[in-house]
C-alpha cells in the first residue's frame, strides 16, 4: 500500500493543538533566499463560509514535523495575520495537496484555528472552484471613459507600468485587480498603491513614530473620482502574479513577514497582449500569460528595504520559488532538500526596465 492509502497518525486537532477549528484550503508556495528557506502563504479558501477567502498580511517561519516513516503524519503548520486581523493557526498533511499550480505554489488541502472564537470577519472576497480551478471574484477600477473602451471591445489592456507606477517594463506587463469592490477613501487608494497627494509614507520597523523618520515613496497620484468605475471579473487564482513581501525583525520580538499590498492582484502577461473578457470572467491564453517566479524581500528597518517591493526590477533581495516536482509538494521537497542551498542555483527571469524615452 502507499502513503495514501493510510489515514495520518495525527488529526488536523492534534497537528493544530486546538478543538476549535474550521476546514479549508490554503495555497502556498515554498521559496529560498540565500540564507533561508520558508512555506509562503498566500490564500486561504473557506469550505464552510459561503466561499469567502482570506488573503494574509503578516506571517512567521513555518514549522514542519517529520515522522521518520510515517509519511502521512507529515505537516506543515503556521501562524498567519489575516487581512480582517484574525490571527489563524493553519496545518496541512503532506498528502493534503489537491492542485499543483502553473505559479509554482500549491493548493493544500486543510484547517485552521482562529486563536478568536468570535466569528471569523470581514473576508476579502469570493471565491468559487470550477473545472477543478480555483477562481477569485476581483475588481479592475477604472473611468467611465475607460469603462466604455472595455466593454466595447471584449477585452483588458495590459499595462507596461511597474508596481509604483514610476518606471514602464521591458519584459512583462500587468493588468491590475484589487479585491476592494469600490474605491471610496483615501485608504483604499493607499491599499492600491496610490494616493490623492503622489506620495506613500513608511516607518521602518524599529524606528521611533515621530515623523523624522518617515520615509516617502512616489506613487500614481489619483483620486476615488479617478477610479470610480469598479467592474467586477472571476479570475484563476493560478494567473495571480505573489505579492512581494517586507522582512521585519524588531528588537524585542520574533521576526514576521509582512505582505506588501496584500489588497492588489497583478496578472502578468506578455509585453502589450491583452486581456479577453468571457462573460464574468477574465481569460489568459497561455500563449499570453507570464509568470515571474520570484517575490521581492525588503528589509523593513531602512528606507531602502521599505521601498524594495515597489522598485521591484532593482534590488537583488529575492526569494526565488521551487516549483515542486511532478509528483512532489512541499513537505515532500523540504525533506529531500533539507540542510542544502538552493537559492545559487535557480536561475530566474525578473523584471526589467525599459529604455527611458
Amino acid at each position: 500500500m502507499s502513503d495514501a492509502d493510510y489515514p495520518p497518525v495525527l488529526t488536523y486537532a492534534q497537528a493544530l493543538r486546538s478543538d476549535h477549528i474550521k476546514r479549508g484550503f490554503l495555497k502556498c508556495r515554498l521559496v529560498h533566499m540565500e540564507d533561508r528557506s520558508f512555506v509562503m502563504p498566500d490564500l486561504l479558501f473557506s469550505a464552510e463560509m459561503r466561499g469567502e477567502f482570506f488573503a494574509a498580511r503578516f506571517f512567521t517561519a513555518n514549522q514542519i514535523a517529520f515522522f521518520e516513516d510515517d509519511g502521512p503524519a507529515d505537516f506543515c503548520r503556521l501562524a498567519v495575520d489575516l487581512m480582517n486581523g484574525t490571527r489563524v493557526q493553519v496545518a496541512f498533511f503532506r498528502n493534503d495537496a489537491v492542485r499543483t499550480c502553473r505559479d509554482g505554489s500549491i493548493i493544500y488541502q486543510c484547517a485552521f484555528s482562529p486563536t478568536s472564537r468570535k466569528a471569523m470577519r470581514q473576508p476579502c472576497g469570493k471565491w468559487r472552484r470550477r473545472n477543478g480551478a480555483f477562481e477569485l471574484l476581483l475588481y479592475h477600477h477604472t473611468n467611465p471613459e475607460a469603462e466604455k473602451g472595455i466593454r466595447a471591445s471584449g477585452e483588458l489592456w495590459s499595462s507596461p507600468w511597474n508596481i509604483q507606477g514610476s518606471r514602464k517594463l521591458e519584459n512583462i506587463s500587468y493588468c491590475y485587480f484589487t479585491s476592494i469592490p469600490s474605491i471610496r477613501s483615501e485608504e483604499h487608494l493607499r491599499d492600491v498603491a496610490m494616493s490623492q497627494s503622489g506620495v506613500a509614507h513608511f516607518l521602518p520597523t524599529n524606528a521611533p513614530y515621530s515623523p523624522e523618520f518617515v520615509s516617502a515613496l512616489e506613487v500614481p497620484k489619483r483620486t476615488p473620482k479617478d477610479m470610480g468605475r469598479s467592474l467586477g471579473y472571476w479570475i484563476d487564482v493560478e494567473d495571480v502574479s505573489p505579492n512581494h513581501l517586507w522582512l521585519h525583525r524588531p528588537m524585542l520580538d520574533a521576526a514576521y513577514y509582512e505582505v506588501v499590498l496584500p489588497r492588489v492582484y497583478r496578472v502578468g502577461v506578455e509585453t502589450g497582449h491583452t486581456l479577453p473578457i468571457d462573460g464574468k470572467r477574465v481569460q489568459v491564453s497561455p500563449s499570453s500569460r507570464k509568470l515571474l517566479k520570484y517575490v521581492v524581500v525588503g528589509l523593513a528597518d531602512s528606507p531602502e528595504g521599505l521601498a524594495a517591493p515597489y522598485n521591484e526590477e532593482e534590488t537583488l533581495s529575492l526569494a526565488k520559488i521551487d516549483a515542486p516536482a511532478e509528483g512532489e509538494e512541499i513537505i515532500s521537497t523540504w525533506k529531500a532538500k533539507k540542510n542544502s542551498h538552493q537559492y545559487s542555483d535557480m536561475p530566474v527571469e525578473v523584471a526589467q526596465l525599459a529604455a527611458q524615452e
